[in-house]
């Protein structure tokens, strides 16, 4: 087949081709087609005046036909919307290992894939490597399961936080799509947290189903794991975060006084302030102020209306002045020694802490702090028992 170089390219030969010659007359013409379509030095008006014969192979009756032309023009990088959606619109063999690799599909027409598409459609176009913000959106959204487990299993996929937030929403119950999540260093903390404490809630509810242990047990047990991920959760945060997470917490009934109390044993003072920040509607700086002061209007008063217990106030007291020593000196503690050095601290440097109230901390600490910490405070407290 010869062809003119300008827009007066000739199409009625095409026609009756289609029209009226056999097979390998189409074959031959599908390829001539496709070759003119990746040719680069020709004409913008020659590609448009063959799309209509285009459009007509690529519902051709022949399955070879419609299958050679899709894997030709896979290869261009720009195609008339109508010819890309009939090829997709094709049975299977021939549509999706065009979706997976055609260069014409653009965020629109992704777009409406996503919309429309059936599910195999969806799956392969949540596996592409280049899927628009929008698309990612609509998938995370609407997709199902499957598709949406291969969105987070494609690495080029840049999900945003709402994303995953909108992930978890809908599939908190599907424990594959969970695993996905929880494995992202991008997840939301709020999401990290909010798994916390349905997987505490889970293991509460076998553990009291089956009777594993007394229920009180179980409780204390549950709740310490729960209070001890979540730490950690906080403990990973940026200062930025926190900011966010602190009031999510308090909205969500999540922030306890056990889990302030368990920041400060641990010398993670950034947590401690910004909660106590919130809970009594002050600036950090000012809080940080109170905190530094051993005035009744200082750390006292910032407990009191923190609504805090005032039993909380000497392991308060102990963290933060221990918390200062070290910034004045430059120095760090791991939270394991530094926890060590609260209960130093509680035993050696208050004079007005008598014996039945030093056994007390000493039970608080143990309750609220790391294995090695607690026998040490359990192992003070018989001393301090046997001595009374």
């Amino acid at each position: 087949m010869s062809r003119k170089k300008d827009a007066s390219l000739d199409t009625t030969v095409f026609d009756t081709v289609i029209d009226s010659g056999n097979t390998g007359m189409r074959a031959e013409l599908a390829d001539q087609l496709a070759t003119l379509m990746l040719d680069p030095a020709a004409p913008e008006a020659e590609k448009e005046l063959i799309v209509p014969a285009l459009l007509k192979l690529a519902v051709d009756p022949v399955t070879g036909i419609r299958l050679r032309l899709a894997e030709r023009l896979v290869q261009c990088d720009s195609l008339n919307a109508d010819l890309v959606f009939a090829i997709i619109a094709d049975s299977d063999d021939i549509a999706l290992p065009f979706l997976a690799e055609t260069r014409a599909l653009g965020h629109w027409r992704m777009l409406a894939v996503a919309q429309v598409g059936d599910a195999a459609r969806q799956m392969v176009l949540a596996q592409r490597g280049d899927l628009s913000a929008e698309v990612i959106s609509h998938i995370a959204g609407h997709g199902n399961e499957t598709v949406c487990a291969l969105l987070l299993d494609n690495a080029a996929a840049e999900l945003k936080p709402d994303d995953c937030r909108r992930l978890y929403v809908r599939f908190r119950d599907n424990a594959e799509i969970v695993e996905r999540l929880l494995e992202r260093a991008d997840l939301p903390l709020e999401v990290r947290i909010l798994q916390a404490k349905r997987a505490a809630n889970r293991i509460h509810t076998l553990m009291a189903e089956r009777g594993w242990i007394p229920a009180n047990d179980a409780e204390a047990i549950v709740v310490d794991a729960e209070e001890t991920t979540l730490l950690k959760i906080l403990e990973s945060a940026h200062l930025s975060e926190l900011d966010r997470l602190i009031p999510f917490l308090c909205a969500k009934q999540m922030l306890t006084t056990s889990i302030i109390l368990r920041a400060a044993l641990r010398g993670r003072m950034a947590i401690v302030e910004r909660a106590l920040a919130y809970l009594t509607s002050s600036s950090l700086p000012k809080v940080r102020q109170k905190i530094a002061s051993h005035g009744i209007m200082g750390l006292k008063s910032v407990i009191s209306s923190s609504g805090l217990p005032a039993s909380s106030f000497w392991l308060m007291r102990a963290a933060a002045d221990l918390h200062a020593d070290l910034a004045g000196r430059n120095r760090s503690l791991a939270p394991e020694n530094f926890s060590r050095g609260v209960v130093e601290a509680l035993m050696t440097r208050y004079d007005v802490i008598d014996s039945a109230e030093k056994m007390r901390l000493l039970d608080m600490v143990a309750r609220l702090t790391d294995e090695h910490t607690r026998a040490l405070a359990k192992k003070l407290k018989t001393s301090l028992a046997r001595a009374a």
